[in-house]
């Protein structure tokens, strides 16, 4: 029964190596990124919101001049033709058939709010250029923990076959000293549940590194049916110095971005309260004639036109002075975001650094707590084999040394971790 068990979890275990050679591997973060950009979702959005902004500017740039109008033809039929009285007697003043082809237009020369758009155009590319930075660096460093999950529940799934393999060993010599007679029964149930946990550990984990899988593709907008492998390797972490931790300004300059942006949308607001001036021009071309002819060569056309300037004063309503109220209270409460930018910055900037020192310190720690645990374990062993100790105390060894081989393992990962977070930090600015 032990050994078809134990020759179960090889199996299973040997399978996942297997799969682990069949499919595409990542053996580093920076190499899973690179996979991750072709999929991305999210970072394809970003490029179409970067282009809806400069298609915007384009229609901020037509709107200072603003050039509209119409052309139109018409052909009119009047059945009734309209008299005067002209020294006593009706004369009929009008033709019975119109046509009429007529062309008309305007241009603002002064646009004041115009203007104000196009800036305000103009910074908008800058802020989405900036939110997908920020958008970018956001996602990688929740792919970053995602990934480092995965890492971490392979490097516990190797230590969690070395440890059914320890367990099984120590259930062995307990049945052997069982059957002879130098222990009771209740030693060889310890030595069995335990072996028992360290085979459910196993599955526990093979079940656990399925759901971080799952959460990364979801994250990275990865297909359920396309397959990848993370087999990225932890190790005791040697940090010969502190890596070098440059100030990210991102959120300042997205703050910045968008308090000037609020600015201008305030100006805007009330230039649209102020008046425009504006080039107007009408031509209109017309044929008058006797016969139901829509167009008649024999008829000449005749033509009018002219130009002018208008000058148009809008008179502000309720809805535009709520608007431009709302307008400066929006860009007063940009002004503060500014300010907390800054000081969160500095503060996000501080964290990485005691994030990457706490985790140094804690892995160096684990490492001395591991090799002191395993040897102890290794010696309560030995002693228990002689019969100087009971089960008990070897169990409780053999747990506090897989349990600071789980601690080691998660230390050195956040390490890693630690760098890949810092690394974004100074890349994506």
């Amino acid at each position: 029964m032990r050994r078809s068990a134990i020759v179960a979890i090889y199996l299973v275990f040997a399978f996942y190596n297997d799969a682990v050679f069949s499919q595409q591997n990542y053996s580093n973060f920076n190499q899973f990124l690179d996979y991750v950009k072709k999929q991305s979702i999210t970072i394809r959005s970003g490029d179409i919101k970067l282009i809806q902004a400069k298609k915007a500017k384009l229609a901020a740039l037509l709107g200072v001049l603003d050039p509209s109008g119409t052309q139109s033809l018409s052909y009119t039929n009047n059945t009734r033709i309209p008299v005067q009285i002209i020294g006593g007697q009706a004369i009929e003043t009008g033709v019975p058939y119109v046509t009429s082809f007529s062309q008309n237009g305007e241009i603002k020369i002064l646009n004041l709010s115009g203007w104000e758009n196009l800036k305000l155009a103009k910074l908008n590319i800058n802020i989405t250029e900036n939110d997908n930075k920020l958008t970018l660096k956001n996602l990688y460093e929740q792919l970053a923990t995602n990934y480092y999950n995965i890492v971490n529940i392979n490097a516990q799934i190797e230590a969690a076959i070395e440890n059914f393999k320890s367990s099984e060993i120590l259930w062995q010599t307990a049945e052997s000293k069982f059957k002879q007679g130098l222990v009771k029964q209740q030693d060889v149930n310890d030595a069995k549940s335990s072996y028992l946990s360290s085979k459910e550990n196993i599955e526990q984990y093979q079940l656990l590194l399925e759901q971080q899988y799952l959460s990364l593709k979801i994250l990275a907008d990865i297909p359920e049916e396309e397959l990848f492998t993370i087999t990225e390797v932890t190790s005791p972490v040697l940090i010969s110095s502190n890596p070098e931790v440059s100030q990210n300004d991102l959120e300042i300059l997205n703050a910045t971005l968008r308090e000037r942006s609020a600015y201008s949308n305030y100006r805007k607001s009330i230039k649209e309260n102020l008046p425009t001036l504006n080039f107007v021009f009408n031509r209109t071309s017309q044929q008058f004639n006797q016969e139901s002819n829509f167009f008649d060569n024999n008829v000449d056309w005749i033509r009018s036109s002219y130009i002018g300037l208008r000058l148009a004063i809008n008179i502000p309503s309720a809805a535009t002075l709520s608007q431009t109220y709302k307008a400066k209270y929006d860009y007063e409460l940009a002004k503060l975001d500014t300010e907390k930018s800054k000081e969160k910055a500095k503060l996000n900037n501080k964290q990485l650094i005691i994030e990457f020192d706490q985790a140094t310190s804690q892995a160096q720690s684990n490492l001395e707590i591991y090799n002191l645990r395993r040897d102890s374990y290794s010696k309560n062993l030995n002693l228990y084999t002689q019969g100087i100790i009971g089960i008990d105390q070897t169990i409780n060894s053999f747990n506090a040394m897989i349990n600071a081989n789980y601690n080691l393992i998660s230390s050195n990962v956040n390490v890693l971790l630690a760098l890949a977070k810092i690394e974004i930090n100074n890349k994506i600015q």
